[in-house]
């Protein structure tokens, strides 16, 4: 698992599109994935070629609402 990574889900709507989520321990952690492991995973993965766009958005968890 990676460090810092705390769960994740993935999951596919119509017409080809996708939603990936993942809860990190802190932006710092994330931010390091995307930086060092994610450029890695998408040329291996060869997902490249079969995408038009990725985009992510941070939601701030508020300690009082998690539930793990």
């Amino acid at each position: 698992m990676t460090p810092g990574l705390l769960s994740g889900a993935f999951g596919k709507k119509q017409y080809g599109r996708y939603l990936v989520f993942s809860l990190w321990d802190n932006e710092y952690s994330h931010q390091r994935y995307v930086d060092n492991e994610l450029p890695a995973l998408i040329k291996e993965s060869g997902v490249k070629d079969s995408i038009q766009h990725i985009t992510g958005s941070l939601i701030e968890l508020h300690p009082k609402w998690a539930v793990i």
